[in-house]
């Protein structure tokens, strides 16, 4: 059974030091996005880490790297990302996700929840905003949360072949003249 979202809620992610934040429910973003500054990879002990500030945080976080990977943004542009394995809680749920770091400093929310972190848990209701209030901390883990590691030729495989499908003509339906 699936919660019901606004457009934007409040999130917190408690492992990088962040509380409560503005977080914007895209389903048109595969994956979830913080903002962060002065975003480095570096290698401790023979381990890839990737250091930098989260939004509104004058700590610096470093946090082992998940992986680098391609993403596209909303306006067509392709920019390789950090991804790091992290903590997301939205209301009463705890949810493991993989979140890109970008500086998302123009844009209005600092963290973009997308898709694999939504899908079978939340629905969005697109006309409603803060549904869920200011995130509860002490929320208990959703069991099996953790997100599965895909390789990313698997990953742009299943995204080409969604992007067929929706682009090939459905039969029987006709254009409207």
């Amino acid at each position: 059974m699936t919660r019901m979202v606004g457009w934007r809620e409040r999130a917190a992610l408690p492992e990088l030091g962040i509380s409560d934040m503005s977080a914007k429910m895209d389903t048109g973003a595969l994956s979830c996005s913080l903002h962060a500054e002065d975003i480095e990879i570096t290698n401790h002990d023979g381990t890839d880490r990737v250091r930098f500030r989260p939004a509104g945080c004058d700590e610096v976080c470093s946090v082992p790297l998940l992986e680098m990977r391609s993403v596209k943004d909303s306006g067509g542009h392709v920019t390789v990302r950090p991804f790091i394995l992290t903590e997301l809680v939205l209301g009463g749920e705890r949810l493991s996700v993989e979140l890109s770091l970008i500086d998302r400093a123009p844009m209005r929310h600092p963290l973009i929840v997308g898709r694999r972190a939504l899908r079978g848990r939340f629905t969005v209701d697109a006309e409603s905003a803060d549904l869920l209030g200011v995130p509860e901390l002490n929320a208990q883990k959703e069991p099996g949360s953790r997100p599965t590691k895909r390789s990313e030729t698997s990953q742009r495989r299943s995204a080409t072949s969604r992007l067929r499908a929706s682009l090939m003509p459905r039969r029987g339906l006709r254009r409207a003249q």
